[in-house]
């Protein structure tokens, strides 16, 4: 179902969705975090996790919601996630020799830039639904800067340093790539959370603000 709110349209189980998406975000960003693995191949097996499951809850979304705001661009942006992550499990657990800070850096980066960019046009194509459209620009923004971040990475980056107690390590590309992942994804699970709650609240308090407010199957 569809609520109508002036010339509004919200496909009402969008806050739900919203929330399901954030789940696996802020999962495999609290295993980024907690981890002290943070080579290519644990980039790979995290990063595919998160695309997996993010394109299926995405896919059900374009799929499942009558008159989504944009709905070929939300499916293309499901197809590409679940392409990338299950490309990225694959390269994660098969232990190949292909597995490298490059080929992370470029998987990750070439996923955030295609996805980001879609949902950018997205914003545009739903500005009728301001909330869809608010969102969709919000995590795209995020989405494509996680991209150029992560692109200017050099493959071979590594610094070595050693801390106040003298323990050596260094940072390597896998590294600062992985932190960059982690990062995103804490942001993109907050924010998400953030935006179902408050259009959850909007919808439940519609029809007491809107009493002409209506209902379309």
């Amino acid at each position: 179902m569809t609520m109508q709110v002036g010339p509004t349209a919200v496909p009402e189980r969008l806050w739900m969705s919203m929330i399901a998406r954030a789940v696996p975000a802020l999962i495999i960003a609290a295993v980024i975090t907690f981890s002290q693995d943070h080579s290519a191949s644990f980039g790979f097996i995290t990063f595919g996790a998160f695309a997996l499951a993010s394109g299926v809850l995405i896919g059900f979304e374009a799929v499942g919601f009558k008159d989504h705001p944009a709905r070929a661009l939300t499916f293309v942006r499901a197809v590409v996630s679940a392409l990338a992550g299950g490309f990225a499990l694959f390269m994660g657990t098969a232990e190949i020799e292909h597995a490298t800070p490059a080929a992370f850096i470029a998987t990750v980066a070439t996923w955030a830039l295609v996805t980001g960019v879609l949902e950018l046009i997205s914003a545009r194509v739903g500005r009728a639904t301001k909330f869809f459209s608010r969102e969709v620009l919000i995590t795209g923004a995020i989405t494509v800067l996680l991209g150029l971040l992560v692109a200017i990475i050099p493959p071979d980056l590594r610094v070595d340093y050693g801390g106040l107690e003298q323990v050596e390590g260094s940072l390597t590309a896998s590294v600062q790539t992985v932190g960059y992942v982690g990062a995103y994804l804490a942001v993109l699970g907050v924010l998400l959370v953030i935006e179902g709650i408050t259009l959850r609240g909007i919808l439940a308090d519609a029809p007491a603000a809107e009493p002409e407010l209506t209902k379309k199957a």
